[in-house]
């Protein structure tokens, strides 16, 4: 690969790092090109990408990145997931490929500027998506609004009875 083909490639990866709410690292020795092709095709489902890139053409693309607190790990066969939209869902994705195949490894991410461990991640992974936990959190939202509407409305309710019950009383003819 010529110097000006490496400087355009880390350019790209540059600016796909920088974009990148999720991006996961794992080490996928020993998996067949149907594996990965597998590996992508479900990843590019959940709107995420995954990538095999040659360690320094990584290492020197996540300089001024999100992925630059994890350079270290650039050893050995490395791929990164990335995700630009939701952060849970390439995490969920990806965790349950390296569940079902022992030979991918997840070794380290990066969720919203934050280095994750493998055990994080997984715990990231087994959140809702974006969509529910915010369908959940208008709900309790609106849970006490109606609690408070319910009891003002027996209130109300309450004082009109009261009210009607003092009008017939008052309406009955003396006995």
């Amino acid at each position: 690969m010529k110097k000006e083909e490496k400087g355009v490639m880390i350019a790209e990866l540059r600016e796909k790092f920088s974009r990148a709410k999720v991006a996961v690292l794992a080490e996928f020795s020993g998996m067949e090109v149907e594996e990965i092709r597998a590996v992508k095709n479900e990843l590019r489902r959940v709107k995420g990408e995954f990538k095999v890139i040659k360690n320094t053409l990584a290492f020197r693309a996540s300089e001024g990145t999100t992925l630059q607190g994890v350079r270290d790990h650039f050893k050995g066969p490395i791929a990164v997931a990335l995700g630009y939209d939701d952060p849970v869902a390439p995490a969920k994705a990806l965790s349950g490929i390296a569940d079902k195949q022992k030979k991918l490894k997840i070794k380290v991410g990066v969720v919203e500027n934050q280095i994750v461990d493998p055990v994080r991640l997984k715990q990231i992974a087994k959140l809702p998506s974006k969509e529910v936990l915010v369908g959940q959190f208008i709900g309790r939202l609106k849970s006490p609004l109606y609690g408070l509407a319910g009891t003002l409305n027996g209130v109300l309710s309450k004082f009109v009875r009261t009210l009607q019950a003092v009008h017939d009383k008052r309406q009955a003819p003396p006995a």
